[in-house]
């Protein structure tokens, strides 16, 4: 009899998972029939119902899942399976509403699972991710990111670079809150430049609540378009955030961007490394306003300078970077150019620079003629370098 009753209620667990897709596939179905709003991709409210049936199949299925060795497996099963109701062979590869992206499952030495999940809108897939621990045996969702604000203006969907998450332990148990890093960008139909997002958030007991909310404008190279870190310095308490991706510079190069914060408590502070080059440090203290740029200069003196130099648009050219007669200056020329009149070009502007181990950058002066003692060419001064080996690409 018992066994008779076990094959019951599974049966009858079967029938509410195929439900579930039942009820996801309807709604993919209605989403495709819609006439697309350009202004959103696509994207209404059904698509949130959508993600939430989409994520609470998933959670019906977590059970079957016990550690990492089977979640490859696990991924495979479960995307066969969502492939049944997802569009099939979408017949124009700029809609993709009504379709489905493939389920991404990380599980960490942490004991913590990530699933990643996407659902399809104009030219891409509005891609959102949960966060696991497991208690008692049972996967319970401790965070998550939607993007489920469809407003025009508000609406960022984003194609999610990476999940990375951060605690604290301490003899063998948790010593500290939750961390969660999430890194993104937002795909289109076609551009090898876009949006970046970078997140932080500290995982509380009441609700997560976030402290780093950035953006960037990013070039793609290799297979993303940024990439990033969080941990803790062996000698701090303050939780380390480092991020990368390659943007654009005020003298049209390509260079790379970093954006290096500590967090402690509430507090969160940008540090250094704030550029990786003499000329990169001079373009992030050009383009920064005076409060942030005036923690790298030597001198309050130094403001009337930012305060002619810096504008909304920052425009000009650079030229060659010379190192000085003291070992850790450097002198960057800047050919500004007015954006007011026409880019008109102005006299050139040159900068020195105080460049100490490993990348640590202070504006030491600013003055309409070079230094003296700046005339040896330093070509490899503004060489390529990133923080990450991914990023090594020239």
């Amino acid at each position: 009899m018992r066994v008779v009753l076990v094959a019951m209620a599974l049966a009858g667990v079967a029938a509410a998972q195929d439900a579930q897709l039942a009820a996801l596939h309807a709604t993919l179905v209605e989403l495709r029939s819609q006439v697309p709003d350009p202004d959103t991709m696509g994207a209404s409210e059904k698509l949130t119902v959508a993600k939430h049936q989409l994520r609470d199949w998933i959670e019906g299925q977590l059970g079957s899942l016990k550690d990492y060795e089977d979640t490859k497996e696990f991924a495979v099963r479960i995307n066969q399976a969502l492939k049944a109701v997802s569009r099939k062979e979408p017949d124009d590869d700029q809609n993709l509403l009504g379709s489905l992206g493939e389920v991404r499952f990380d599980m960490n030495n942490l004991g913590f699972l990530t699933v990643t999940t996407g659902v399809g809108i104009i030219c891409q897939y509005d891609e959102s991710a949960y966060l696991y621990r497991s208690v008692n045996d049972r996967w319970q969702r401790v965070w998550e990111h939607e993007q489920n604000d469809y407003r025009k203006g508000q609406y960022s969907p984003q194609v999610l670079d990476g999940v990375h998450i951060w605690q604290q332990w301490k003899d063998g148990h948790e010593d500290g809150p939750l961390f969660v890093l999430s890194l993104g960008h937002f795909w289109g139909c076609a551009s090898t430049w876009h949006d970046v997002t970078y997140r932080v958030w500290r995982v509380d007991p009441a609700r997560p609540r976030l402290l780093v909310n950035g953006t960037g404008w990013a070039h793609m190279h290799i297979d993303g378009f940024i990439v990033g870190s969080i941990g803790q310095r062996y000698d701090e308490k303050a939780v380390d955030v480092l991020i990368e991706f390659t943007g654009h510079g005020v003298g049209g190069d390509v260079r790379q961007m970093v954006r290096h914060v500590s967090i402690d408590g509430d507090r969160v502070t940008r540090v250094d490394p704030v550029a990786l080059s003499p000329r990169d440090f001079v373009d992030e203290w050009l383009t920064l306003p005076w409060g942030e740029s005036a923690r790298w200069s030597s001198s309050p003196a130094l403001q009337g300078w930012h305060s002619k130099l810096h504008a909304d648009i920052v425009s000009g050219l650079f030229g060659e970077t010379m190192h000085c007669g003291t070992p850790d200056l450097w002198q960057a020329t800047f050919a500004p150019s007015d954006p007011r009149r026409n880019f008109a070009s102005e006299p050139d502007v040159y900068f020195l620079v105080r460049w100490r181990p490993p990348y640590h950058f202070t504006m030491v002066d600013v003055s309409a003629k070079p230094w003296p003692r700046c005339i040896e060419k330093d070509p490899d001064a503004d060489a390529w370098r990133t923080l990450f080996a991914t990023q090594d690409w020239r």
